[in-house]
């Protein structure tokens, strides 16, 4: 596959997903950046600290912004909280150049990636068993 199709085909990839499987991308996102985040402080590398722990900061403040405390206000409330204690972390651990605050906020990040993908997996199964219950009705 040539560079422009890998480039489109995740794009597609994106476009195409169901807002569960978007959640799981940015979780998984936030993981893989927070990982090169604690190489870099691991290495010494600042320059690519704070571009790792800039992406992992936005992804973190993407999931803030999507909250719907409407819907479930003290789960909300509760991931709003947990999301700002992960930021104020993410700044301790790049001013201090310390991978501690790094693997903590890794670890609270995998744990929230489990918990929404079986979230995510009996949702979208209980949405298919509808569908195909409704496809057969018709």
């Amino acid at each position: 596959m040539t560079t422009g199709h890998l480039g489109r085909y995740r794009q597609n990839k994106y476009v195409t997903a169901s807002p569960g499987q978007l959640l799981l991308a940015l979780y998984d996102g936030a993981i893989r950046f927070g990982r090169q985040a604690r190489k870099a402080i691991a290495d010494g590398d600042t320059a690519a600290k704070g571009e790792s722990i800039g992406r992992v900061t936005a992804i973190i403040s993407e999931l803030t912004s999507t909250l719907d405390h409407s819907k479930a206000p003290d789960l909300c409330a509760n991931l709003e909280q947990l999301y700002n204690y992960m930021i104020e972390r993410l700044q301790e651990g790049s001013l201090k150049m310390q991978v501690e605050p790094i693997d903590e906020i890794i670890l609270h990040l995998e744990g929230l990636r489990e918990a929404w993908s079986e979230a995510v997996q009996k949702v979208e199964g209980q949405e298919a068993t509808s569908s195909k219950l409704m496809s057969a009705s018709a």
